[in-house]
């Protein structure tokens, strides 16, 4: 079941580090200005590299909690860099944990793309009571950063997801499902560089928000518990994204992204591809070029391995509508 997971966690990579398509302007009833278009891409690249941050270290702390937190002899997806794990009890049972992950030149990739990681994170990992599931984690990032390509972000601050609930339904001949809820807060600052270019730009983010799980397993033993065989079907699952965020973009400017808990972003999956099927994000950013925005996803059905994203100002009403699909390289919007 936790091995389910974690590949949910990694298929959803390749979807948080996105690019967007904008040749397909068909779509659009009437085109936003440009500077309101790059707003919009800017905003959704800090969200692809944040998302991707993250989610790589909850899979990395997954697979130890699989393991009951014993590190492996060898741990490394590649023949390139080191990743070394401490844990400072490495049991199942003796909470709180510290655990520290180092990583030199360590490469990592999802289908698509290679990531190099160096830097530290510090984790603090707690236990609700006696269920040592529900755990607590604590992360401090110190100068830790991710190559791809010729872009290389750095993050530091902090990040903490509480898991609040976890439950598993046994649906007869239908299989079961395992849902997990985990509440996220962070106060995280971010700076990107790129080889041959000299400024470095940043932002922050400021994160409140709560994200469900929902796995399937399809049943192929018989209606009793005791005959119940199980496989996991990816194309049944979810993942849900409802909260804040709120910060200050790369020109210097508050922004503020509001996804409420009913229009929340569903992540669902085509042929093992995860795709935003449905949600709404407002979207406001103060200063010189002050703006607020609706952001409606969808799935397009003449590409459903595409999202269809559509742009509205709440002030003109003017729209842009793109698609947001998969990319080979990660696609930097400044």
């Amino acid at each position: 079941m936790k091995t389910k997971f974690l590949f949910v966690i990694i298929a959803t990579f390749g979807l948080l580090i996105a690019g967007c398509k904008k040749e397909d302007n068909s779509k659009a009833s009437v085109k936003l200005t440009s500077q309101q278009i790059a707003q919009v891409e800017n905003s959704d690249a800090q969200d692809a590299i944040a998302e991707k941050t993250d989610q790589d270290i909850d899979k990395t702390i997954d697979q130890l909690q699989v393991s009951n937190y014993q590190v492996p002899i060898i741990k490394s997806l590649s023949t390139s860099g080191s990743l070394v794990i401490t844990i400072n009890h490495p049991d199942s049972t003796t909470f709180p944990k510290v655990v520290t992950l180092v990583y030199t030149n360590f490469q990592d990739s999802t289908a698509f793309e290679s990531f190099v990681k160096n830097g530290e994170i510090d984790i603090i990992i707690s236990a609700a009571g006696s269920d040592k599931q529900l755990v607590t984690r604590a992360l401090t990032f110190r100068h830790f950063s991710v190559s791809t390509d010729s872009t290389t972000f750095t993050v530091n601050g902090s990040r903490t997801l509480v898991r609040t609930g976890r439950s598993f339904k046994f649906m007869g001949l239908q299989g079961s499902r395992f849902t997990t809820t985990d509440n996220i807060a962070a106060n995280l600052s971010y700076a990107i560089t790129k080889t041959g270019v000299s400024d470095t730009l940043k932002f922050t983010r400021v994160v409140a928000r709560v994200r469900k799980a929902f796995l399937h397993y399809d049943n192929f033993g018989g209606m009793l518990w005791r005959n119940a065989r199980f496989r996991f079907n990816l194309a049944k699952d979810t993942i849900t994204y409802s909260g804040t965020v709120t910060g200050i973009n790369e020109k210097g400017e508050a922004y503020s992204k509001t996804v409420s808990a009913n229009n929340p972003l569903i992540v669902t999956f085509y042929k093992g591809t995860p795709v935003i099927s449905s949600g709404i994000v407002d979207y406001s950013v103060t200063g010189a070029t002050a703006a607020s925005f609706t952001i409606i996803f969808k799935e397009d059905p003449d590409h459903p391995k595409n999202t269809l994203v559509t742009v509205t100002n709440n002030t003109t009403m003017n729209t842009y509508s793109f698609d947001r699909r998969f990319g080979r390289k990660f696609r930097r919007w400044w």
